[in-house]
């Protein structure tokens, strides 16, 4: 495999600091900075199934149920920082990644969480440490639990994202493998 572009790093590099360094190639070269980065892989996707998980699930625009879909997670800077647009089976899904103040953030809309970024062994782990609906902040109760899980299995890149809310359970949880289209 050839050099990471610019050997300079995305939003998660920046929150993670040097031991981001140490990460397995695939996870560094998913997060390596281009203007416009295209990926696709396959991905399963599970959605809770009570009456608030689905209502909480469908206005932040998760997709739906699926197992083994295609997936395509294209990554461009604006001014704000780092667009994802990530498609599950054909679903979109859009989130803006920013740093600001020395803090990492993605927001989904209206939602604005602060994530917190961590390496655990050859692992990058990302969970959401407040959040903010409309600027106001949310209380513990409401705060999306997420943990998400970046690995490199057999040199490819593999991903784990579980969403949940206190009062509600289980939103969504996804996972899967990218390699660079």
């Amino acid at each position: 495999m050839s050099s990471i572009p610019r050997g300079t790093y995305c939003m998660y590099a920046r929150s993670l600091g040097r031991p981001f360094r140490s990460l397995p190639w695939a996870i560094r070269s998913v997060h390596a900075e281009t203007a416009w980065r295209v990926l696709i892989g396959r991905a399963t996707v599970r959605r809770g199934r009570n009456w608030l998980s689905r209502l909480a699930g469908w206005l932040f625009d998760f997709p739906p149920a699926l197992v083994g879909a295609p997936c395509r997670v294209e990554f461009s800077e604006t001014r704000a920082g780092e667009r994802w647009w990530r498609r599950f089976g054909g679903h979109p899904m859009i989130s803006v990644l920013s740093f600001e103040d020395g803090r990492l953030y993605e927001s989904f809309g209206p939602l604005k969480c602060e994530l917190e970024c961590v390496k655990r062994g050859l692992a990058l782990v990302i969970r959401c440490r407040r959040a903010w609906l409309l600027g106001a902040p949310l209380p513990a109760w409401l705060v999306p639990q997420v943990i998400a899980s970046e690995k490199e299995r057999d040199g490819k890149f593999f991903f784990r994202v579980h969403i949940r809310l206190p009062v509600a359970g289980l939103i969504a949880a996804y996972r899967g493998t990218l390699d660079a289209a």
